[in-house]
């Protein structure tokens, strides 16, 4: 399987790209959410949706088209049918707890996960895709 840095594409999307621009605005309100008086299920989810966003772009990047679906370990899955190395990504899988479960969820479950890591983490993720496509 090629690493997931050098899995390539042999011409860049335009779906894959708009995609990524999305997901670079989700990311930009999970970065404004930063703040510890914001629930975290609020932060998780726009967080969840710049990393849903990002992998369907790199499916898109692959030549196959994604699914309608929250679930980040489906999408893995998909990527890494295509080749993609993605044991790296797998910790990304309990981010679909933010679409599905917390987002209707009164008193969600604090996981007390490090945002900002977790940002920095997705902007990598959203650059490294970006590469792919050109």
């Amino acid at each position: 399987m090629r690493p997931c840095a050098t899995a390539c594409c042999s011409m860049a999307s335009p779906e894959a790209a708009r995609l990524l621009r999305i997901a670079r605005r989700d990311l930009k309100m999970a970065r404004r959410l930063l703040d510890p008086d914001v629930e975290e299920a609020s932060w998780g989810w726009a967080a969840q949706q710049c990393l849903e966003k990002t992998l369907k772009a790199w499916i898109h990047a692959t030549g196959s088209k994604p699914p309608a679906t929250h679930d980040i370990a489906r999408l893995l899955l998909l990527l890494e049918q295509a080749g993609v190395e993605t044991s790296e990504l797998l910790p990304l899988r309990a981010f679909t707890s933010f679409a599905v479960q917390y987002r209707y969820d009164d008193e969600p479950e604090d996981l007390s996960l490090d945002r900002t890591g977790w940002c920095n983490r997705a902007e990598a993720l959203i650059e490294q895709v970006q590469s792919l496509l050109g």
